[in-house]
């Protein structure tokens, strides 16, 4: 398919589909949340894929929906737990897991919190946003008025400062 039937293809997509997502958005996500964001998201994901492979075009741009709020709620569960104090953690058992995994596992998160807390503002909302808001690094370095190389070190620094009080606390 060519560019321009792509493009075509998801502008039909666009139209046909904005609003009953923006619906689907509006009963699945709290007010103020912006459903208008959560549509775009969906028509990104869908303009990086082969439109003509799908079989089930209503199906997949719905499942996507599903994805991109699962995907949300996600990151949001993520910001929750990095705004807390690393005293302040408290994970709910979940079934399944031996009392010792769970509190192993509680220990290693306050530990990557606390080391995350250690680390420089400015390399922290590097990392943050790179891996639970997911912004492109390109983009973290627009949006921060840095060069990109900046940014990847900055990933550089935090990942290897992660990794080294991770393997120091066992």
């Amino acid at each position: 398919m060519s560019n321009a039937a792509r493009h075509s293809r998801l502008g039909e997509m666009v139209a046909q589909y904005r609003l009953p997502l923006l619906r689907f958005f509006q009963r699945r996500v709290g007010p103020g949340e912006d459903a208008d964001d959560l549509v775009q998201d969906v028509f990104s994901r869908l303009a990086a894929k082969d439109l003509a492979a799908i079989e089930n075009v209503q199906g997949y741009v719905f499942q996507t929906a599903a994805n991109v709020v699962r995907d949300k709620a996600r990151r949001a569960g993520v910001r929750r737990i990095m705004t807390q104090a690393p005293e302040d953690l408290d994970i709910e058992d979940e079934a399944g897991f031996s009392p010792e995994r769970i509190l192993q596992s509680k220990e290693v998160l306050q530990i990557m919190v606390a080391a995350m807390y250690e680390l420089p503002e400015q390399i922290r909302i590097v990392f943050s946003q790179y891996h639970f808001d997911g912004v492109a690094q390109v983009q973290i370095a627009r949006h921060m008025g840095l060069s990109l190389s900046t940014v990847e070190k900055h990933m550089a620094k935090a990942n290897a400062h992660l990794l080294h009080r991770l393997r120091n606390a066992r």
